[in-house]
């Protein structure tokens, strides 16, 4: 059994299509990004729950350890729609980090709106971020949440997780020009993991040094290696019947 199998056993992945999922998710990037990183994020910075106005038009996932329940991790993809005004329409991206951004044919702003997206707000509790043997984070000493050796060594598949559940979420809704913002650090990391993103822009400072990068998920699938590629139909299985029902629901809510 390889690393991939053994992480399948031990996690889930689900779209948060509920409002008691998506709380899920606005509650663990608060704690994350406010309480771990102390950093600025959403639109009330006063609420228990990190939220703004691109979630409402986002798919959210989550990823969930099987035997505690617990939230391990969560990701958004952004799909800028149409008719809602420039604030909108634009990618956070582009909106925030546009300067930096060099002009390429890749640009965002050069590609068709309802071909293009943005993963985002990628988070992962820090419970779920430490080693086996590490019994204290910053958020205080965890060792009544001690995991088994097993699941712990394959924590650090989590992040990588993610982003391929947010590959599988683009090729779900069909915009394979897929943009991030990141440190390139983790681009060079995912890179090893046969996610491939192309640096399309300037190193600024963006809640530490960050650039904007790009992918086309087409290709990204077509060249995982197989044990990976297994991985991601794994995750894809998972996700696809919560998107179908979201779209049959929001379907049957237009035509009521």
């Amino acid at each position: 059994m390889n690393k991939f199998e053994h992480f399948s056993r031990y996690f889930r992945f689900l779209l948060a299509t509920s409002e008691r999922d998506r709380k899920r998710v606005y509650a663990v990037r608060h704690h994350v990004f406010r309480g771990e990183f102390n950093y600025a994020l959403g639109d009330d910075l006063r609420s228990d729950f990190e939220r703004d106005r691109y979630d409402a038009t986002s798919l959210l996932c989550l990823v969930e350890h099987r035997d505690t329940g617990r939230t391990a991790g969560c990701v958004r993809l952004i799909m800028p729609p149409r008719g809602v005004g420039p604030t909108l329409e634009a990618l956070p991206l582009e909106r925030f980090c546009g300067n930096s951004l060099k002009d390429l044919p890749l640009h965002p702003g050069r590609l068709p709106r309802d071909q293009v997206c943005e993963i985002s707000r990628l988070a992962v509790p820090s419970l779920f971020r430490r080693r086996h043997g590490e019994r204290r984070t910053p958020a205080g000493n965890v060792a009544e949440f001690a995991f088994p050796p097993e699941h712990t060594r394959t924590f650090p598949l989590i992040g990588v997780s993610l982003f391929l559940a947010a590959t599988a979420m683009v090729g779900f809704v069909k915009r394979h020009h897929v943009y991030a913002m990141m440190e390139p650090k983790l681009a060079r990391l995912l890179a090893l993991n046969d996610l491939h993103f192309h640096q399309i822009g300037n190193i600024m400072e963006y809640y530490g040094k960050r650039a904007a990068f790009y992918i086309d998920q087409h290709r990204a699938v077509a060249d995982m290696r197989p044990e990976l590629a297994d991985f991601y139909t794994f995750i894809q299985d998972e996700l696809h019947p919560h998107f179908l029902s979201a779209s049959e629901a929001a379907e049957s809510s237009r035509l009521a």
